[in-house]
């Protein structure tokens, strides 16, 4: 059977799940004390990823799902394996499993959002996630307003165009970012019958 692609993560269990963004500014000094920032490349998520130990079979399981992305020709779906839920909602899930319709996006980065469970709760820090035409966007909400219905969502880093717009599905349960191999960074560490895996993965849209 033919594998699809962008595929999810294996599901072993991971020691390490850190995911961060990088955000490339370059500061320059311009005189009189000014400095000058400059946006020298677009915002990536970066995902680092320890398993714990690994039985024989689980290893393998993991070594074929990392030789099948090709050294990054074949892309990940990743959605992080601990952070699924909003902060308020991770004892009672349900309302945040309702994606809502993304409206429209003024300055960028706020998001008119209809369609959600009137339970729904969030907080600044929660993560949230974009998807439309299959292009996906993860963004940290940085400022959260509206009841019932609707909500107007600030985040960051900015979503791209494909995904900013009218109709795109706003997820705030397990959001997804389409991801690739970063190249050399898979690694392995073994104790007696046991593997630990290391590898990373850098946001790919």
């Amino acid at each position: 059977m033919a594998i699809t692609f962008p595929r999810e993560i294996p599901d072993v269990g991971y020691t390490t799940a850190d995911f961060t963004l990088s955000d490339p500014v370059k500061a320059s000094p311009s005189g009189a004390r000014l400095i000058n920032y400059t946006q020298i490349g677009d915002p990536a998520w970066l995902a680092s990823m320890v398993t714990r130990p690994l039985t024989t079979s689980q290893y393998a399981e993991v070594e074929a799902w990392w030789l099948s992305l090709r050294g990054g020709l074949q892309r990940v779906l990743f959605r992080h394996p601990w952070y699924c839920y909003p902060k308020n909602h991770s004892a009672s899930p349900t309302p945040a499993e309702d994606a809502g319709n993304l409206v429209s996006v003024s300055g960028g980065n706020v998001l008119s959002v209809n369609g959600v469970d009137a339970a729904l709760s969030l907080v600044v820090g929660d993560r949230i996630g974009l998807e439309r035409s299959g292009r996906y966007f993860v963004g940290r909400l940085t400022e959260v307003s509206g009841s019932g219905t609707t909500r107007a969502l600030t985040v960051e880093p900015l979503p791209f165009d494909t995904v900013a717009t009218a109709g795109a599905v706003v997820r705030f349960a397990q959001p997804a970012l389409v991801m690739r191999p970063m190249p050399d960074s898979y690694s392995i560490s073994r104790n007696g019958r046991h593997t630990v895996v290391s590898f990373s993965l850098v946001e790919g849209r």
